[in-house]
């Protein structure tokens, strides 16, 4: 096999770009999940963010376009504030959760009698103090709020009285009966800190009081006093997120700009086959990183540090790759846009573009509460421990089973299919995927459905709109073309998923979610392939006239020119 040393660059550029968006870009959402943002909240943020690339990707695409000397340094630029916008993500402070209050319960005794715990009655483990006494000790007692009968993990003898601050009253047939001391009351919380009230269940009682022992309320500190929303962690999140998703964005439009660039335009049906080795990157750091966060987190809180390092070292291979990129020379556009806009007035074009803003909204939608749902699963599952191994797998088998098939075949598929009954196709199919999310009862279903079904959805989905704005763009206008294209597809599509799918999230649930955007991609397949086949027949019907009109004008008595015939008799 023949390897075109010229393409080397890019390929590195697109293994490297997305080996350092691998670990962290499919844990934004849990990582602020894990600082207590609700799904509505998230949907919010996630809603504002597609709405600044969607307006910075068409800017910079201009940019890139009136300059295009300074493509390069741009693009290197854009890079750089991607990771390091990530990256001090990793300094943001884990939330301290305040315990909720710890039950004492107080006793007003008369006698206690003293037996052996032998395993045979339902009993709880308590720590227990006197309120007129130093020091602690250890007993078992009934879930009833009438208590005269403590036991004990030890023999009984007639000192363990006094061991428990006690005076001893009677000893009969192996029992021991013991005396508090004047003024003295028993105060005991569980021993497995369990925090539920003990059951009243009885009307005769000795119970007098419960107290507090640790105040406070169940929440997450914010370090404030006051909500997660007014911490400055969660602003900080916040900021950070927003510029390192508009900056991978723009980076990742001008990246496909400049792909297109130097494969030039009798090679772009080789887009799919560059940007796969991207998914290769993106999955192989996406699993490596998911099994270095679980081994190193330790309690409720996830550990990202692996999936920071491995970002830093990828984005410097990126950087330098992108330094060996040897881009063509391109000229500036000169005719003010004229060019770009008659490309934007086609109907076919604006139809094409609509229902790219739609895939968009089901793509957005999948990526920013698939692994919510995951977790949630996982947390009803038992299966927490090992959550990030699993989503690391989900990951791993989207990119090397789904998006490396597709992304490859991309080409021939568009080829024999054509832009628009590609995207009919992949519409279709993200109503497949989203109806099998929603009926998995465990995590590990997820890897399956995934592995099948992120190729024909995203993978030729992305491939069929970049390549359409590529082969629509007007010369010199190939980034901004690509930049308003892609602005509507994640951009607005981003948006309009985020806001839509955390508002149904928060009211339905994950799985009730999901079905619902499975039925509107499916109709939305539907109704593309409506709308395109009605343009087809129009241009068949516009050609055929063209063509029976042509016909008319050659035919000899109703010819345009006819010939001139001189008549013998004139002279």
């Amino acid at each position: 096999m023949k390897i075109n040393k010229s393409l080397l660059p890019v390929k590195a550029h697109f293994f490297f770009f997305f080996a350092a968006l691998g670990p962290l870009l499919p844990q934004m959402n849990v990582f602020g999940r894990q600082l207590g943002v609700t799904p509505a909240a998230m949907g919010i943020v996630t809603a504002i963010l597609p709405l600044l690339w969607a307006t910075a990707k068409p800017l910079f695409g201009y940019v890139v376009d009136y300059w295009p000397a300074h493509r390069k340094l741009v693009f290197m630029l854009l890079i750089s504030v991607m990771t390091g916008s990530y990256c001090c993500l990793w300094f943001l402070p884990t939330p301290e959760t305040v315990e909720p209050p710890l039950l004492e319960y107080v006793y007003k005794l008369e006698t206690v009698d003293l037996r052996r715990n032998d395993q045979s009655l339902n009993l709880e483990k308590y720590t227990c103090h006197w309120n007129c006494t130093p020091g602690t000790f250890e007993v078992y007692l009934r879930n009833t709020t009438l208590i005269d009968t403590a036991y004990l993990d030890s023999d009984v003898t007639n000192s363990t009285c006094l061991t428990l601050n006690m005076d001893l009253s009677e000893v009969r047939d192996g029992q021991v009966k013991c005396t508090p001391r004047d003024g003295c009351d028993l105060l005991c919380y569980e021993k497995g800190l369990n925090r539920v009230k003990r059951e009243i269940s009885d009307s005769t009682k000795n119970l007098v009081d419960v107290n507090e022992k640790i105040s406070g309320d169940s929440s997450v500190e914010t370090g404030g006093g006051g909500s997660v929303y007014v911490s400055l962690t969660f602003w900080a999140f916040v900021v950070l997120m927003s510029l390192g998703t508009v900056a991978f964005n723009v980076a990742n439009c001008i990246g496909d700009a400049v792909c297109f660039d130097v494969l030039g335009p009798d090679r772009g049906s080789k887009y799919g086959a560059q940007r796969a080795w991207g998914t290769i990157g993106y999955g192989v750091t996406a699993l490596l990183g998911g099994c270095l966060v679980d081994m190193v987190s330790d309690g409720k809180y996830k550990d990202y540090t692996p999936a920071f390092v491995i970002a830093l070292i990828a984005t410097g291979i990126d950087l330098y790759s992108c330094r060996a990129l040897t881009l063509p020379s391109l000229s500036s556009p000169t005719d003010s846009g004229a060019a770009l806009r008659s490309v934007l007035r086609i109907p076919k074009v604006i139809v094409f573009i609509v229902f790219a803003v739609l895939a968009g909204t089901f793509d957005s939608f999948i990526i920013y509460y698939m692994f919510w749902f995951l977790e949630e699963l996982a947390e009803e599952t038992g299966s927490i421990a090992t959550i990030k191994l699993i989503e690391g797998v989900v990951v791993a088998a989207q990119s090397f089973v789904g998006e490396l098939l597709f992304f490859f075949c991309s080409g021939k598929i568009i080829k024999r299919w054509g832009y628009g009954t590609t995207l009919t196709f992949s519409l279709f199919c993200y109503g497949i995927r989203m109806a099998l999310i929603s009926f998995i009862r465990n995590p590990w279903q997820l890897v399956l459905i995934e592995g099948i079904m992120q190729g024909p959805t995203y993978a030729l989905c992305y491939a069929t709109i970049v390549g359409y704005a590529a082969h629509v763009a007007p010369d010199g206008y190939s980034a901004t073309v690509q930049g308003i294209v892609a602005g509507m597809d994640d951009g607005v599509g981003f948006a309009l998923g985020s806001l839509l799918g955390g508002q149904l999230y928060g009211s339905m649930g994950g799985r009730y979610s999901f079905r619902v955007f499975s039925v509107l991609a499916v109709i939305a397949a539907a109704l593309h392939a409506a709308m395109f086949l009605e343009f087809d027949r129009a241009e068949r019907s516009k050609a055929q006239a063209e063509l029976v009109e042509a016909e008319k004008m050659l035919r000899p008595n109703q010819a345009v020119y006819r010939e001139t015939v001189v008549s013998s008799h004139e002279t």
